[in-house]
């Protein structure tokens, strides 16, 4: 998109009325390589001419589209940037149209919408980065009081959606069932193919402590881990359902801080998987693919009881008239979950922690079935093993009980 364009499109924006005139433009990545595997992230800076003649610096991000035989299974199957701008221009709009009729003055979570090119593949939204927001680093994972923010703020969200569902503006038969419970390419490629690279791993370089659970695990079949996963998402007919953000993990989200460093607010960002089902999956994503393994293991049922609350509590203040959950369905949603949760967990979390930028390669994932396209290193890197140890035996010991 050159400057020309990019001009007409601010000028039909509401983004900054008073940018007259582009000068100068310049793209760069706005993330380095590995943070994100289904589209190009790039940073436009602009130096422009304001309608008093003064000239400012202006940024904003842009979302490309990838190329590459992984990238069409994504689009095909998901179509990611379809379903993303849908979101901002029809599901996120009217939740701030929500917020303005009942004075939430708690602010959005997500960013500003400011155009999509269907003929380059490409968003253009708000930098959030100018305002003050920034992510946590993915190597790092988050803190409790992220966790806390992260939930509340879910809460917030799925109840919008409800109210919005509740008012005829959402369609649950607009949405795919979620692709890691119910997709089998996707089961296969993403959570059985990551296990038997986790095998792999320990058998590498796990030692002995380790090799009685790389044999278990080594035991199991796709079909009956299948069975297990596709379980875990069938919910009862009277369970409590909403939008799910559908993506809900630490990349996807930016936080603004106090002059303490504590977070005070958060950005959703990513809208490409959205789908319905119990707001459950979005808690359990990401509760076991974001946070420090420690701080779930210790604050699990207190993370979950804030959830809860915000969400009941925001389904009082935006006017939900029907029924609510009560902690006794949350945590029964949960624990239908914990299987997925634990199992996702213990495969996935090798390449959140590492700093290589070459811990998947996708085209191979998909065309070898998951067989081939993970980089075994990672999975022997120091203190791996040790971080998700407790899970790996609790993994283990749910398959025996099953």
């Amino acid at each position: 998109m050159d400057k020309e364009i990019f001009e007409v499109v601010l000028s039909k924006s509401s983004q900054d009325p008073k940018i007259k005139r582009i000068i100068e433009m310049r793209t760069e990545p706005a993330l380095p390589k590995g943070e994100n595997y289904t589209s190009t992230i790039l940073k436009i800076t602009l130096k422009v001419v304001l309608g008093n003649g003064r000239v400012a610096t202006k940024s904003f991000i842009a979302k490309k589209e990838n190329t590459g035989e992984a990238a069409e299974q994504f689009s095909n199957d998901l179509s990611l940037f379809t379903a993303e701008v849908s979101v901002y221009t029809n599901i996120l709009r009217e939740m701030e149209y929500l917020m303005e009729e009942f004075g939430d003055t708690e602010g959005p979570l997500w960013c500003e919408f400011i155009h999509y090119s269907r003929a380059d593949s490409i968003i253009i939204l708000e930098d959030l980065k100018a305002s003050g927001f920034n992510t946590v680093k993915r190597t790092e994972t988050q803190d409790l009081n992220h966790a806390r923010l992260v939930l509340r703020s879910l809460g917030r969200y799925h109840a919008m959606a409800k109210v919005l569902e509740e008012r005829g503006l959402i369609s649950k038969d607009g949405y795919k069932p979620y692709l890691f419970l119910n997709n089998e390419i996707y089961i296969r490629n993403f959570i059985y193919g990551r296990m038997q690279a986790l095998v792999k791993g320990m058998r590498e370089g796990g030692g002995e402590e380790w090799a009685e659970y790389a044999d278990k695990l080594c035991q199991i079949s796709f079909e009956k881990l299948l069975k297990r996963i596709k379980e875990c998402g069938k919910f009862d007919d009277d369970t409590f359902e909403c939008l799910n953000h559908g993506d809900c993990w630490n990349n996807n989200m930016m936080f603004k801080n106090n002059w303490e460093g504590r977070p005070i607010e958060m950005r959703f960002v990513d809208f490409q998987m959205p789908h319905y089902s119990s707001p459950c999956i979005d808690v359990t994503y990401f509760l076991y693919t974001s946070i420090k393994p420690n701080v779930r293991h210790q604050n699990l049922q207190s993370l979950i009881q804030l959830y809860h609350e915000s969400l009941t509590s925001s389904l009082d203040r935006f006017g939900y008239k029907g029924s609510k959950p009560t902690l006794e369905d949350i945590n029964n949603g949960m624990e239908r979950l914990v299987f997925f949760g634990t199992w996702f967990f213990t495969s996935t979390f090798a390449c959140v922690l590492t700093e290589r930028t070459d811990a998947m390669d996708l085209d191979l994932i998909f065309k070898t079935n998951g067989e081939e396209g993970y980089n075994l290193s990672v999975y022997c890197e120091d203190g791996v093993i040790e971080m998700i140890g407790e899970d790996l035996k609790a993994l283990v010991k749910l398959f025996d009980e099953s």
